[in-house]
């Protein structure tokens, strides 16, 4: 196990649906670790906490806010779970990117034969 609570992680169930979101808590002795979801194969259980096997559980990889996209996307998720300091916190970020703009142009993030889904983006 390589993640720990608040992480964000990409999970499976036993069902086989992709779950995407962050970790409330983990039972080491049961095994299993509980995920609050921001995105799924199963648009029901978006918004709902999910138990999974550990074994299933994978750490997703931090990225650097740099482009305002990314940012906004964020703010969404800080809504949607209602952190107000997260929020706040993202919004200043947005609005320092806004004024000195972004580190590197949108084109150069993503592919040029790429589409986005709710998951995030792929290419063709």
């Amino acid at each position: 196990m390589n993640y720990q609570i608040s992480d964000w992680v990409m999970a499976t169930t036993n069902q086989d649906e992709m779950l995407h979101g962050y970790v409330e808590s983990i039972d080491v002795l049961g095994g299993m670790t509980r995920i609050y979801v921001i995105a799924s194969d199963r648009e029901s259980t978006i918004g709902k906490v999910m138990e999974v096997s550990t074994q299933d559980v994978k750490k997703l990889p931090v990225s650097s806010l740099d482009l305002e996209e990314q940012v906004k996307s964020l703010i969404d998720v800080a809504l949607a779970v209602r952190d107000e300091q997260w929020f706040f916190e993202l919004t200043g970020k947005l609005l320092s990117l806004q004024q000195h703009g972004s580190k590197r142009n949108e084109q150069d993030a993503l592919p040029s034969l790429a589409f986005r889904n709710r998951l995030g983006v792929d290419q063709l």
